[in-house]
């Protein structure tokens, strides 16, 4: 049987360059299963787990896996996000397409990966600072970042390591990421993508007169101060934008 190689999306091409080999990973919310397909296609050394919640997206994982002849080097799991995952079996756990406060659950629920044994790869569709907010009050440091462009969104995508030290970022930061490395244009792009979010809820509360949307709008125009701040930081170091 001729083996296929699925081509990635933006998100998922990035999430793969930032796989190391390891003893397993497991891809939570697995969808089509495009991501171990691809990993298996390239030699990934360890044991390969693709979850999903829904038996749909978890039979059409399945088929694409057989039609590449490949099914034998993947275990399919119908899981609701960890709740099946063998953990002495992975070392690598991949959560993404998900709300950042989802995934937080996910975690939650799964108190075995809060061990340094384990590196979290996560891509939340929204809501990353509640995401980073979890993980940094939980133990993890946030070790890598890698915004990427797909059809014009800035994507939010990191790694994350259990080391039992709460990590301390800015407010900011919780919604950006720290980065020293990044593309500036990039980093750019998603202060300026998090502002205009931040900009259209305060819009929606500035009209308020309850003390507690008083206190949230106080703190949205000073969180919008930061980013400005990080912003013009950027821009200062591309010169080009």
């Amino acid at each position: 049987m001729q083996t296929v190689t699925p081509i990635l999306s933006a998100r998922l091409e990035q999430i793969r360059r930032m796989v190391r080999p390891g003893c397993g990973l497991i891809d939570v919310g697995t969808d089509h299963g495009y991501l171990p397909l691809r990993l298996a296609g390239e030699g990934y050394p360890g044991k390969l787990f693709a979850s999903d919640l829904r038996e749909g997206p978890l039979s059409s994982a399945k088929n694409n896996a057989k039609q590449a002849g490949r099914e034998d080097r993947i275990c399919f799991l119908l899981s609701d996000g960890l709740d099946a995952c063998p953990p002495d079996e992975v070392d690598t756990i991949v959560i993404a397409g998900m709300g950042g406060d989802t995934i937080c659950g996910i975690l939650d629920r799964a108190e075995w990966c809060m061990d340094m044994r384990y590196r979290l790869i996560l891509q939340p569709m929204s809501k990353a600072e509640i995401l980073r907010y979890w993980l940094c009050n939980n133990g993890f440091r946030i070790e890598q970042e890698a915004p990427v462009d797909e059809d014009g969104t800035i994507y939010q995508i990191f790694s994350a390591v259990f080391c039992g030290v709460n990590d301390a970022l800015s407010d900011a930061e919780m919604f950006v990421g720290k980065r020293s490395d990044d593309p500036p244009l990039m980093a750019y792009r998603l202060a300026a993508q998090q502002r205009r979010r931040l900009e259209t809820r305060l819009a929606g509360l500035s009209a308020c007169h309850n003390e507690d949307k008083r206190r949230a709008v106080a703190w949205l125009r000073e969180l919008l101060t930061q980013m400005q701040e990080l912003e013009d930081a950027y821009e200062d170091r591309s010169g080009t934008l």
